[in-house]
């Protein structure tokens, strides 16, 4: 039994030993680039919106998310990363009124801008390299509401409109990737993040609208994504050897 205890303690301290690489005390600027991928796992991809003889969907598609990030390291493997974000979420817009042999699309992009707060730890795995995994939430401010117009014949249209739910709302941030430490070229960052607001962001009515009255379809788009993160951090030194 002592003996597997003196293994086990051996074990934990060649570890924290391999793990630590200077992350203490050292203030990092970095810039993020995270294009944001449809796809039917995780995230909204495709959702309906039909009334009567009117059917139409809303799909996913390529979009994109640029951001400022500043990471604080507080202990060897721990640290602190806040930033400011802009993300721009794509869809397709597809309508149809059969009957009437109408077939229409168009496109609409939600922009929003959001500040993180994550807290990210990392396990060294070579003498550069470290896997980072990261969980947090973010601040989400969205200025505008969206509208779209698609004309079939003299007063006769399709129509989509989004209202936010709210102005300023609130997600869940987790992160895992891959980091390349240089030490004078700064951090490489490849990894994967995926973006769960806390509730629907958006109220989307989708409509096709003539003389003689309307159908509408309404319901609420949550917004989640997954992305793939590509990050630079610039080359910084602990605070100890800046001062010198």
């Amino acid at each position: 039994m002592t003996k597997a205890k003196n293994i086990i303690q051996l074990i934990l301290v060649l570890f924290m030993a391999h793990s630590a690489f200077g992350q203490k005390g050292v203030t990092t600027f970095g810039i993020q680039y995270k294009p944001i991928i449809p796809n039917t796992v995780i995230g909204t991809f495709k959702q309906d919106f039909n009334e009567n003889q009117f059917t139409s969907t809303v799909q996913q598609k390529l979009g994109n998310a640029f951001s400022f990030v500043v990471r604080q390291g507080l202990t060897e493997n721990i640290s602190f990363e806040t930033g400011l974000g802009f993300t721009q979420r794509n869809f397709k817009l597809d309508f149809a009124v059969e009957d009437s042999n109408y077939f229409a699309q168009s496109k609409v992009g939600f922009i929003g801008y959001e500040i993180p707060v994550k807290a990210l730890v990392f396990i060294r795995l070579g003498e550069s390299l470290f896997m980072n995994t990261a969980i947090g939430t973010s601040l989400n401010y969205f200025p505008s509401d969206v509208k779209v117009d698609v004309p079939i014949n003299a007063g006769e249209y399709f129509s989509q409109e989004g209202a936010y739910r709210s102005k300023v709302q609130g997600a869940l941030l987790a992160d895992i990737g891959f980091e390349f430490r240089t030490k004078k070229a700064g951090y490489f960052y490849l990894g994967s993040s995926y973006n769960l607001p806390f509730s629907s962001i958006v109220t989307f009515a989708m409509a096709y609208e003539y003389a003689g009255g309307d159908q509408v379809a309404i319901d609420n788009i949550r917004g989640s994504y997954l992305t793939i993160d590509f990050r630079y951090y610039f080359h910084e030194k602990p605070k100890s050897q800046q001062r010198n």
